[in-house]
């Protein structure tokens, strides 16, 4: 069974090695859970963000690459099909349902996400996200956003309509995109990422 791991932004991913920080509850997280009849999350699984992803990141952002440069893509590609941990990106999909992070914004980003990999359009640019997905605690009204991975993968079809589960054709899929490497690294980085301070 493969160990389960919050990153920053608390989105969920499976561990692929990177060091785990221990953040533990303090007296104030205790007394605000009692005084406001709050479940208290357990953070100690908490993962240092991607080094390779927030190298990528940094390299788009200061335009220290060239979008047509083999080296960089080679770079993009090995550390999207590590970062998520696994080889099935619908396995991934899914364990996002175990997050105690797993808010409306995040549900909303994803699905974003699902649509730019089938059309190459963002209903919001993804600098945006980035600036506004932050990890909070789930509440209720969070779980009335549909989180579309039963559409995106076409679950409800016959199977030979069915998109693709594995990571290597997700990222095939994504980066054939018009500007689909920079939304790639972008949106790894919002996943597995640094959240800036």
């Amino acid at each position: 069974m493969k160990t389960i791991v919050i990153y920053p932004r608390g989105f969920l991913g499976y561990d692929i090695g990177l060091p785990v920080v221990k953040v533990e509850n303090g007296i104030k997280d205790i007394l605000d859970s009692v005084y406001y009849n709050k479940s208290l999350v357990n953070k100690d699984r908490t993962v240092i963000s991607n080094s390779e992803v927030e190298n990528l990141f940094k390299a788009l952002i200061q335009s220290s690459w060239s979008g047509n440069s083999f080296e960089y893509r080679e770079r993009v590609l090995k550390a999207a099909l590590s970062a998520f941990g696994t080889k099935s990106f619908f396995d991934w999909c899914q364990l996002q349902n175990e997050s105690p992070y797993f808010t409306d914004l995040h549900r909303r980003f994803l699905n974003d996400t699902f649509e730019f990999i089938k059309t190459g359009k963002r209903t919001m640019a993804v600098g945006t996200w980035a600036s506004i997905i932050r990890p909070r605690p789930i509440a209720s009204m969070d779980r009335n956003t549909e989180y579309k991975v039963t559409e995106y993968f076409r679950l409800n079809q016959g199977s030979l309509l069915r998109r693709p589960f594995g990571i290597t054709d997700t990222v095939v899929g994504w980066t054939s995109q018009p500007g689909g490497v920079e939304d790639m690294v972008a949106t790894l980085h919002i996943l597995f990422g640094d959240l800036p301070s």
